[in-house]
Formats: C-alpha cells, structure tokens, sequence
C-alpha cells in the first residue's frame, strides 16, 4: 500500500512538472485612478483648483501629486511647504476618506519636474534605499495615505540622469518597499505610472517581476507626440495611423499596452492613462496644410499658452471646450485612425481629448480586460461646467468602468529562464520581516501564452480605418459630496530645523567623477527665473525662492528667520545659505 502511494505521488508530480496550467479565477474590481496636481490651486479665476473640488465619488482611487526626494537625506521631500503642510494640503486630502471611507488615497512620488537624477542615486545604494523607505513609510503613517505610487520619470534615461545600472536597482527598490508595506499589514497599496516607448522599457525596468509586487500600473498613454517631436499631432492616438513612422510607428494607446502585456504583465494590472489636456502647436509662417503631421514652428515652444494654465503647448480640456469652437473660428476635426479629435485656427493647432473620444477609450479598455482607466487630471476636466455638465470627461470613465469586472486572463505558470531573471534582494537581518502572503493576493506572474484567452479580445479590422463602435450608453447619477475640515496635523518633516546643521557650500562630486569649482558664493539673482525646465530656483530676496511649474514661475515666501537654501532646497538657517548675501544677513542679526 505504501509503495502503491509513493508511485502515484511519481506520477502525479511528473505530469504537474510539464503541465502548462491556465490559472482562471473570478473576475476583479476596476480601479478608476484620477490624479490631483496640488499646484492648480495657484491657478487664476476659474482655473484655481483646491482639494474641495475634487468628485472624489467619481474615483476608486485618488492620486496627490507631488512629494519628492531629498538629495542630501535621502528622505521624503515635501515639494510645497505652503501648501501640503502650512495649508495642511496633506491632511485635508487623506480627510476625505470620512465621506469616501471605500476609496484609496495615495501620494506620488517624482513626476516630471523632479527629474531622474536624484532618483537614480537613490536607488543605487542600499544604504540610500533603506532610508527613504523608512522616511516614506513614515510619512504615509502620519498623514494617512493608502499607498505610494512611484512616478519616476524614468530609470535608465540618460538623458534624465539615469545610469545602466537603474535597471536592476529599481527592482530592487520595489522589492523593498513592498517588504516594508506588507510588514506593516494596513493594506497599503505600491502603484507605478509608466511610459509606452519600448526603448524606456527596455533600459529600466523589469517588466513581470515589478507587475507581479506592484498592485497596479498606471500606463501613460498620452504625452506620445509634443512639440519636441518636430510636427502637429494628436498625443494620445488610439491606433497606429498611415503617417505614423519609424519611433512613432507603435506609439499610440494600443500598441503600447499590447507591449506591456507582450513583455510580461498581466492585463488587469495596467489601467489606461487618459489625458484631460490637449497638446498645442504653432505652424509654421505661411503652411496652408493643417492636417495631422503638418510642420510647425518648433522655435515657438508650442501653441498659445491658455489664459488659466498659462503654459506654451498645453491647454486643460476646459480652455479647449470653452475657446476652440467653431463659432470662434476654429475648424474642428477627427482623427479617424487615432479615434481622436483635433482642431486649427491660423497658426494654432491642438489635439486632445472629448467626449465621444474618451467614451471610446473606455470601450477599448473593456473590450480588451485592462484593469481599469486613469487620468491626468482630475483638475483639468470642466469642473465648473463652462462647456455643459460638471466633470464631463470625468463622467464617462465613471459611468463606463465603475460597474465593470476585469476578467481574469489566462496564463501559464511557466517561469521565466533563470539567466533572464534579474538578481533579486533577499531581506537582510534587522530589516522589514517578510508578512505571509495570503494566498490569492497575490498572483502568479503573466507570460504571455498561445492557449485560448478568457479575455474578452477586440478583432481590429483588416483596415484601421473602420470606426470603433460605442455601445449604449448607460446613466449613472452621482452626488456631489459635503466636505468636512480634517484635524490639524503634526508636522512630517519638521519645517524649521531644530538644531541648525552647516551643510558643505556645494554637493560633494559624484565618486565617478572629478570636478573643479570655484569657492565663492554665488551672487544673488536678478528678475525671474528662466522656467524652461520645472523645478526650484532662488528669488533676489533671501526669504523667498520660485517653483517653476509648467515653465511658470511661482514665488513663495519662507517662515521669518530662515532663508532659500538651493542646495537643500528647503527653507533653512541663514547660517546654512550658501549665499554671501544671506550669511551676511545673519551675522547682522547677530550683532
């Protein structure tokens, strides 16, 4: 009997050893993500955008955008003081979960004015990685944050300040955070936003293994064409078109995905970013073709900045839906292979989003078993009105994806060779213990397999041009919510420093690297500052300094007693500037 017990034991672990299992379960909640950019309260008239204003119930999860990284600590950044901690930007934020008690609110990290730089040496050494980890988890302790989504802007890129070696030090990034999530046992989600371009993907990340410990993955599929590209487009097309060559050939909403799913993740992990702005153009002097691809006048930066976001190459949709009418003058078109519109007038070109465009992304997204859809942003959606019905855009992502189940796909359980997998990083003694995974949180690896898919799969006709048919529409009735002010919080960092630190006049060289600098202090600036780039800059006067957002420049006043530290971009110490103007400032204060 016990031999008999001990073959079939053989046999069966034979024939599982060389099974390829399709792992089928029930079908999962759809997230609908909706990003806030906590700069848009600095907008004019009705462009001023506060945390009041979101239709938190319109949303599954809501994203406060942006907190950064210390170059000197390594710890977490608060980007605007006035707002997130003065103003307790933060707290009243997390506060809304006393009406919305079923949504998650999270907090990103990085974006596109942060750079890459810092984000690579972060991540380069354990030492570094341990500390941020700690200062993050923290941070999300005190203010009462769900998750952290991770929005570096990208490993790998060297023209971001990435280095080779991101690749693999990211991963091991996220190996650590989700440790020290999980040992925490609240729940707390790690979500990632993420680029299309194959070329990004291939230098930075490590694509089944970061679908498999990150809870979703936030797919940018929309910035894929600007006035950095040299022509007029549409930046968020759905499908490959006749014009779209060489780099452009596979850069529109589905390829992108589809590249995602073919290098390893899972469809129901990637939610379908949805852009709420347009990109603009101005053509160039004399150029009577105002089709899709048609030249411009790169040297302008762009189209007209709107009177609200008042960037070059960007308009919310409601400065489009409001001025880019045909009773203004404008000739408004469609990009019948993009699923797209865009519009012209004079010069001035732009291609964005609408209604019946957006409605048509969120027939794409179910068709194909996406996880859900996303948007950048929740503050650039007609949230007054202007143009018709409240939060238009932001309606349809709701009335299409808030009752809808992503069905599991099928998969194997085949792994990847061992010499394509990236080393990994085991949990060091001292560190966050490893919480037990219950089973079914958290699942097998996608691979892309040959067997038949229990995904609902869309059949792209033989000629792209066919038009994309919507389904009926279905009504959803939504209240706006009440708003209660939330406690007031303990302060994450400390805002003023408790026991000034002299920290060196400059950063220290990068050990790679040998630079000569000159001793002497920098001399205090004139005028505003040039805003190409975002980021800080220092104003004349000590106290104050500039964010530049969206190549605007903002001017913010420090707390009596500190001054603008560049290097440390913090309010600090006038003993700490590396100005000879401010120290000088403080030894008369001394006297």
């Amino acid at each position: 009997m016990q031999t008999s017990s001990i073959s079939l034991w053989l046999l069966l672990t034979i024939i599982f050893s060389f099974a390829d299992f399709q792992v089928v379960e029930g079908n999962s909640d759809s997230r609908i993500v909706c990003y806030f950019s906590n700069w848009a309260i600095y907008r004019p008239g009705v462009g001023k955008y506060g945390i009041d204003d979101i239709p938190v119930d319109l949303c599954t999860h809501v994203v406060y955008s942006f907190i950064g990284v210390n170059n000197q600590t390594w710890e977490v950044l608060v980007l605007d003081p006035e707002v997130d901690y003065v103003d307790n930007g933060y707290r009243n934020f997390t506060g809304l979960r006393k009406q919305y008690p079923q949504v998650k609110f999270e907090v990103a990290v990085g974006g596109w004015g942060e750079g890459g730089k810092k984000y690579s040496e972060m991540v380069a050494e354990k030492s570094r990685r341990d500390v941020f980890i700690k200062s993050v988890v923290e941070f999300i302790e005190t203010y009462g944050f769900d998750g952290l989504d991770l929005d570096w802007e990208y490993p790998g890129a060297a023209d971001r300040g990435g280095s080779f070696s991101d690749k693999d030090k990211f991963y091991f990034f996220v190996q650590e955070l989700r440790r020290a999530f999980d040992a925490q046992g609240k729940g707390w989600e790690i979500t990632m936003a993420v680029p299309v371009a194959k070329f990004r993907l291939m230098e930075g990340y490590h694509v089944p293994e970061l679908c498999e410990d990150i809870d979703a993955i936030h797919v940018m599929s929309y910035d894929l064409r600007g006035n950095w590209a040299g022509f007029a487009d549409t930046h968020s097309p759905l499908y490959r078109r006749p014009h779209d060559q060489y780099a452009y050939e596979k850069l529109n909403v589905n390829d992108g995905l589809q590249l995602w799913v073919d290098m390893g993740c899972s469809p129901k992990k990637l939610i379908v970013g949805v852009p709420f702005y347009g990109r603009t153009f101005t053509l160039s002097q004399g150029n009577n073709d105002h089709g899709l691809g048609t030249y411009i006048n790169k040297e302008a930066e762009g189209g007209d900045p709107g009177n609200f976001t008042g960037a070059r190459g960007f308009l919310a949709y409601y400065e489009i839906c409001v001025n880019v009418t045909e009773k203004n003058g404008w000739t408004i078109k469609w990009d019948e292979y993009g699923h797209v519109p865009y519009a012209y007038k004079g010069t001035q070109w732009v291609g964005y989003e609408d209604e019946k465009s957006v409605q048509e992304k969120m027939d794409f997204i179910k068709a194909k078993g996406y996880g859900g859809a996303m948007t950048w942003a929740i503050d650039m959606d007609d949230f007054h009105g202007l143009c018709g019905e409240k939060n238009a855009l932001m309606k349809i992502l709701h009335k299409n994806i808030k009752g809808y189940k992503v069905p599991e796909p099928t998969f194997t359980t085949t792994p990847r060779p061992e010499w394509a997998r990236p080393p990994s990083t085991p949990a060091q003694p001292g560190e966050y213990p490893v919480r037990p995974v219950k089973p079914g949180s958290k699942p097998p690896s996608w691979v892309p397999s040959t067997t038949t898919s229990t995904t609902p799969q869309y059949t792209q006709p033989s000629t792209s041009s066919t038009y994309w048919p919507q389904p009926s529409p279905t009504t959803t009735t939504t209240t706006k919510r009440p708003y209660e002010e939330p406690d007031t919080p303990r302060p994450f960092p400390p805002y003023r420093p408790q026991q000034p630190e002299r920290p060196p006049t400059r950063p220290p060289p990068s050990p790679s690297t040998t630079t000569t600098t000159s001793t002497e202090a920098p001399e205090a600036p004139s005028g505003e500052p040039d805003c190409r780039q975002d980021g800080y800059r220092p104003a004349a006067r000590c106290d104050q300094y500039y964010q530049c957002v969206y190549g605007k420049p903002i001017l913010f006043t420090c707390k009596p007693g500190t001054v603008w530290n560049q290097i440390m971009m913090i309010c600090d110490w006038p003993e700490n500037s590396n100005r000879a103007d401010c120290q000088q400032q403080f030894k008369n204060n001394s006297l």
